[in-house]
């Protein structure tokens, strides 16, 4: 329900009203027109267009353009639905309150957690593992770096967390549902990624997509208990995707596996440890919780 001001919420009809799907299909439309319409050009007409560009790859312009299509997505949406404040209140959603600082810890230990869980898994199951040759400082340098490198990282995060995920929790009135289907929906998106070899990927596209829809499930706990903070989302992104970059483990078909089931419990836990200690995990919902920001 959308208890904001109707004056901010400017296509809104009145202040419960829920806002149409229109929006949903616009920001859809505008993330997977640019990323699919870009990919297109590289994969059917190739002759053309790489001679003027230069061969796709991760640190190309077009793909950086394809890549934050979803976050430029999301800003334009949630214009257009609250106006000058609701995108205020989205960049606001980047600072944590003082109440919810400890998640920052409680992040860093699970994404330890996670990385410990998938080198010793895979020596456990007999998956290969990088040898183990950098430093403790060059391994927080290299994860610094690849901060930067998941260029995908920032460019997803006003869209699929700062827009969809809000937005679906209020038509559907259920976070897991929501979380599930922003995940697929954020994996259908980065398809292209698969299809072009330019990209090279040694990994599953359908385990990756299953990951996203775990991960994102257990990311809305957090989302929904810090009034949907995004910080925290992009940090743990970022942490669980550096392991395989710092040589904890090679990010492989096996260890996507691992990784789904990790996210599948720590979801269950974290829903769980929720219920039982009464944490207040309303339902954040677009656009009113950056309306809502402070």
């Amino acid at each position: 329900m959308i208890t904001a001001n109707q004056s901010s919420v400017r296509p809104v009809s009145s202040p419960a009203a829920s806002p149409s799907n229109k929006y949903m299909y616009l920001f859809l439309a505008m993330s997977f027109g640019t990323c699919y319409g870009i990919a297109s050009l590289f994969m059917f007409f190739p002759d053309f267009i790489v001679p003027i560009t230069g061969e796709l790859h991760l640190m190309h312009p077009l793909a950086i353009v394809a890549l934050y299509s979803p976050s430029i997505a999301g800003l334009i949406t949630c214009y257009l639905m609250g106006g000058k404040d609701a995108l205020k209140g989205m960049f606001l959603k980047l600072v944590p309150r003082k109440k919810d600082l400890f998640w920052i810890p409680v992040i860093i230990g699970i994404s330890i957690v996670f990385a410990s869980s998938m080198h010793f898994g895979s020596l456990l199951f007999g998956i290969p593992v990088p040898d183990l040759t950098y430093s403790v400082p060059e391994m927080i340098w290299l994860g610094i770096l690849n901060l930067f490198k998941e260029t995908g990282l920032i460019g997803g995060l006003f869209g699929w967390i700062g827009f969809l995920l809000p937005f679906l929790q209020g038509k559907l009135k259920n976070n897991v549902t929501s979380g599930l289907i922003t995940g697929f929906l954020f994996g259908l998106w980065v398809l292209p990624g698969y299809l072009i070899s330019s990209f090279g990927t040694s990994t599953t596209y359908i385990y990756y997509v299953v990951q996203l829809m775990a991960f994102i499930v257990f990311q809305s706990y957090i989302f929904n208990a810090t009034k949907g903070t995004l910080l925290f989302y992009l940090l743990a992104f970022w942490l669980v995707a550096t392991g395989s970059q710092i040589d904890l483990y090679y990010f492989n078909p096996q260890v996507q596996i691992m990784q789904f089931f990790f996210f599948v419990t720590s979801a269950i836990i974290i829903h769980i440890v929720f219920k039982r200690k009464k944490v207040d995990t309303t339902l954040q919902t677009f656009p009113a919780y950056v309306l809502d920001a402070k």
